[in-house]
């Protein structure tokens, strides 16, 4: 298979021959192929999200069975962290375990103790996700998703992006990036209003 079918595209995560090597379809040769069998594979993930109405999702186990929900007929490593660096994250491959811990038990406490306005928890809260990046792919997805679901669980306004935005226009796309840049020092206004728009 060739690599350059698996391209970064549009702000994602760039596949390593490694990481490629989990592909559970060998005869996919374009990426509308892997984009196809990923798409089928989140929508039976959130089916089955869906469903999981109680019970403690801030966990790593939720976390973790969430991503192999929504792409484990795809590739095999789903559901399992990341074992590299990653440009996009400044969390090292060894602290994603400690690191999804303490933003779980400080998600814990905004949940809990109600003080923190919804849309900046929801902008913090996604933020935090998709910057330590658990999974070799498929983290802004995951991270979107577990969003939604917080907000859902929470009683807040769910955010209309959906999981993917590879169909949104290329402005779209780069404004999110921006934001969650914009983010990354602290300064979450652009991330909370591109989440209050209808996608």
């Amino acid at each position: 298979m060739s690599n350059h079918v698996f391209q970064d595209r549009n702000g994602n995560t760039p596949l390593d021959p490694e990481q490629i090597k989990g592909l559970k379809f060998s005869h996919f040769t374009t990426m509308a192929d892997l984009d196809e069998a990923e798409d089928i594979n989140i929508q039976e993930g959130l089916a089955w999200l869906e469903r999981q109405r109680d019970g403690d999702f801030l966990t790593l186990q939720f976390l973790n069975k969430l991503h192999k929900k929504l792409f484990g007929d795809v590739w095999s490593w789903a559901g399992s962290f990341r074992k590299i660096n990653v440009n996009l994250s400044k969390v090292e491959w060894f602290d994603v375990g400690p690191g999804l811990i303490n933003f779980f038990e400080d998600a814990k406490l905004w949940v809990a103790n109600k003080k923190m306005d919804g849309d900046e928890m929801s902008a913090e809260f996604h933020h935090r996700l998709v910057s330590i990046h658990p999974y070799p792919n498929g983290n802004g997805r995951t991270s979107r998703i577990m969003t939604e679901y917080m907000q859902k669980r929470c009683g807040l306004k769910i955010t209309s992006w959906m999981a993917s935005l590879k169909n949104s226009p290329k402005e779209r796309r780069e404004r999110y990036i921006k934001a969650l840049k914009e983010a990354d020092r602290a300064d979450y206004r652009a991330l909370i209003q591109f989440m209050r728009e209808k996608s």
